[in-house]
């Protein structure tokens, strides 16, 4: 199991139990308002656990829980998954957080841990974010990070921006 810890939040893998937490993140419109999938049931959270589990036993990471360490509550997600970005399967970290938690650069917190382990844990050479232009607080997130803008492509239909951070050699 993984279990990444920052100042102020606790990564760790999702657990069957999560879904409660989850769902309700996943129904809210404004966390949703970007997402290729929209806003999420209860089942489709349920779902995307699933899949999040599938990919640790498959590949060793994926999405984590956030845990706010202050009240021990789940806040979000994030990590790392394998996407097929104009036809290569490339490392994207993803993350979405409850509003009540937006910001207080706890997404950059978690992004930053998530990537530090991509490349020190996970030897990738450069992880990429992919993310639609008028979503302004992710791209700020990102450029946080240090990523840079490398080029615009089509994911799973929608115009997005694919940002770049090579791991530092």
């Amino acid at each position: 199991m993984v279990w990444l810890e920052t100042q102020r939040l606790i990564l760790r893998d999702f657990q069957q139990k999560d879904v409660y937490q989850l769902a309700p993140i996943f129904a809210n419109s404004r966390v949703m308002e970007f997402s290729v999938s929209g806003i999420l049931s209860v089942s489709q959270t349920q779902a995307k656990i699933d899949n999040f589990i599938t990919s640790y036993k498959a590949f060793g990471f994926g999405k984590w829980a956030i845990i706010f360490k202050q009240t021990n509550e789940l806040i979000g997600y994030c990590g790392i998954a394998i996407d097929q970005i104009d036809n290569v399967a490339e490392p994207e970290i993803g993350y979405r957080l409850d509003p009540e938690f937006w910001g207080r650069g706890l997404a950059t917190e978690a992004a930053s841990a998530t990537i530090q382990y991509g490349f020190e844990e996970l030897k990738f050479p450069y992880i990429l974010g992919i993310v639609e232009r008028a979503n302004t607080a992710s791209v700020r997130v990102l450029e946080k990070l240090g990523m840079r803008y490398e080029r615009e492509t089509i994911f799973h239909g929608i115009e997005m921006d694919v940002y770049r951070l090579d791991v530092a050699t």
